[in-house]
């Protein structure tokens, strides 16, 4: 078994690459937003570039490396290879990504979500390590989980686990990315809270984030959002506190249905702090009862950005005994 493996992140606005070793430490990475919202073989394009980028940078030859794990968002069939749905770029159903990959970069290939491959990299090197039971949920663009049960990421029947931000919280509700009404990801995740901030802009209501973004955004970051709510915005400080409470709220499931030990908080939104993350745990606290909440220690992803990189390449080595 060799010692180094490449990870890669397809995120719904980046892609990540990183050489690392079986103690998670990376020895170099690559970061782009060239081939954001692009079909899958211009994607494919921006993979090969890093790839090439991240093996050149770490002074390794492709004889060192032992294979490269891809972590995913949307649906992801670990079995097939073939990424199932992806609700945040164009033109991916039902791709084969793992075959593509393989034939493409020239090495080993093994694929998961993104979620899982996060949850993976917290377990084995961050906010995880030394629990058994563990959910990771990444709040961004986005909104995924990922379950480790027993000291294992869990994936279900088709490797499908963990879609937390598709389940309905609101029935016959807004529409969601997905195609369905009413998910979770409809209220609570940066694609969601740009969607409402801009209906509410363009709606004529007095608040900063037209000074910012203009009469007609047709999108508005969560750092924006943010901005106007630390300066007393009341729009932004409502947008906020409604996307805290529906993230809450979802927070109160996952604890009701997996009881873990160890709950982990990642993704961009989560970086917004107390602004946020206050009132979401009220909302968890009010919708949870007292055992399983106390029965769970919270945490704040230890990895961040680079979660889903070393969980990705940990994929390599994930049914190997040196992890």
């Amino acid at each position: 078994m060799k010692e180094y493996a490449i990870g890669i992140d397809i995120g719904g606005t980046k892609i990540a690459a990183a050489v690392i070793d079986v103690s998670g430490h990376i020895l170099a990475s690559y970061y782009t937003r060239a081939h954001t919202g692009h079909p899958p073989m211009l994607v494919m394009d921006g993979l090969e570039e890093a790839v090439h980028s991240v093996l050149e940078e770490s002074g390794l030859t492709p004889g060192d490396i032992e294979g490269i794990g891809i972590g995913s968002a949307g649906h992801i069939n670990r079995h097939t290879g073939r990424v199932v749905t992806n609700s945040n770029l164009p033109d991916w159903e039902d791709f084969p990504l793992r075959d593509t990959a393989i034939q493409r970069l020239g090495y080993p290939v093994v694929i998961d979500n993104d979620s899982h491959c996060a949850a993976l990299g917290e377990y084995r090197f961050g906010a995880g390590r030394g629990s058994k039971y563990m959910c990771y949920v990444t709040f961004s663009t986005g909104y995924g989980m990922g379950i480790i049960i027993d000291g294992k990421v869990y994936r279900g029947a088709i490797g499908s686990t963990g879609e937390i931000g598709h389940t309905i919280i609101v029935p016959d509700g807004d529409l969601c990315t997905c195609g369905k009404h009413g998910c979770v990801m409809a209220y609570a995740c940066g694609l969601a809270l740009s969607r409402i901030a801009c209906e509410r802009v363009k709606s004529g209501e007095p608040t900063m984030l037209r000074d910012i973004c203009g009469d007609s955004p047709e999108y508005i970051s969560g750092e924006a959002v943010a901005e106007a709510a630390k300066s007393g915005d009341l729009v932004a400080l409502e947008l906020i506190e409604n996307t805290a409470r529906y993230f809450g709220i979802s927070l109160a499931n996952i604890l009701e249905l997996f009881n873990p030990e160890v709950l982990v908080i990642g993704g961009g939104l989560a970086k917004m702090g107390p602004l946020l993350l206050d009132p979401c745990m009220e909302a968890m606290r009010q919708n949870t009862h007292p055992e399983l909440r106390d029965a769970t220690r919270f945490e704040l992803s230890q990895l961040w950005d680079e979660a889903g990189l070393l969980g990705a390449a940990a994929l390599v080595w994930e049914d190997q005994e040196i992890i």
